[in-house]
């Protein structure tokens, strides 16, 4: 099981300004909000192979060909393997605490004097998953994987819950994260509507229950069923190559996008104050989801940024 610890900061960049479109009343409506982001931040962390690794092209994404079967009954394994995904419990698990490694399992090494900074990391018992936000002496940041070489020489050997290894001229030291930058520092990000609003948008919240119920049931039990219903593919800025956001297009359920107001091709930039243009940061947006108060898609259409919000109960 996976364990974020995010470290979060103030979103200093310029490109999202949030220019709310208002949302009916529908209470029901943040059920198909957190399903369209769950699969929108799925593909994004899918991503981090060839954003993190350089010198690797990025790939159209392919959906899993799953059908979408709302009943109890065990059905034949789906060929794609997503349980790494599932075994992250991104809504929480109900009567069972995030175990840290044992202490025993640990490796003990003193602490580096290296000029670097650990930003943020994701500790997995997956050590392919496993990655490791690291500032050089510059205050660049980077995402590593285990075994990745990092500045100053020095490679990363092992990811924990708070610190990382790293080996340094044949010898094994320890980088922590800043205790002010901890789990104790965590706090909920709240979307500000902006002076420069752009004009209410009155977007259709008519939804059926019974289907929103199997499609949030879904999600908890057998997430693999719906990661057809939405078609993401990254796309990167023309001038700069790099990754700006998530090309959406229909997928198995033809009208999910327009429930939302969306249309096929929009580009989804960020969420919650929080650019996708680098897979990492999806981990910050999975943190968040759990307590905030509203959730805002950035979408860039036709060359134009729009901001749609949902208010969630």
């Amino acid at each position: 099981m996976a364990d974020w610890r995010m470290p979060f900061r103030a979103n200093t960049g310029a490109n999202l300004v949030a220019r709310l479109c208002a949302v009916g009343t529908d209470k029901r409506l943040p059920l198909l909000a957190m399903l369209l982001l769950i699969i929108l931040l799925a593909q994004s962390l899918a991503q981090l192979t060839w954003q993190v690794l350089p010198g690797q092209p990025p790939e159209p994404l392919q959906m899993p060909s799953a059908s979408f079967q709302p009943s109890t009954k065990t059905g034949q394994p789906q060929a794609v393997d997503i349980s790494r995904i599932s075994r992250w419990h991104l809504f929480g698990e109900i009567q069972k605490k995030v175990a840290a490694v044992p202490l025993e399992q640990m490796t003990e090494a003193p602490d580096t004097r290296l000029n670097l900074k650990l930003s943020g990391l994701l500790a997995s018992s997956d050590s392919v998953a496993a990655r490791a936000i690291i500032a050089d002496g510059k205050g660049v940041e980077e995402a590593y994987a285990v075994g990745q070489k990092l500045p100053s020489n020095a490679v990363l050997r092992e990811i924990y819950a708070d610190r990382v290894i790293l080996e340094y001229r044949g010898r094994l030291e320890t980088l922590r994260l800043p205790k002010d930058e901890g789990i104790t520092g965590m706090v909920s990000r709240k979307a500000v509507p902006s002076s420069r609003a752009r004009a209410t948008k009155q977007v259709g919240t008519a939804e059926n229950a019974a289907l929103l119920r199997q499609y949030r049931d879904a999600l908890v039990n057998k997430p693999q069923a719906l990661m057809n219903l939405v078609n993401a593919s990254p796309v990167t800025d023309k001038a700069t190559g790099k990754l700006k956001g998530y090309r959406i297009r229909p997928g198995k359920d033809r009208k999910l996008l327009g429930r939302f107001g969306l249309k096929s091709g929009d580009v989804v930039t960020g969420v919650n104050g929080v650019a996708l243009n680098n897979p990492i940061k999806a981990l910050e947006i999975m943190r968040d989801l759990s307590t905030a108060n509203s959730v805002i898609l950035d979408v860039e259409r036709n060359g134009v940024m729009e901001s749609f919000a949902f208010q969630v109960e």
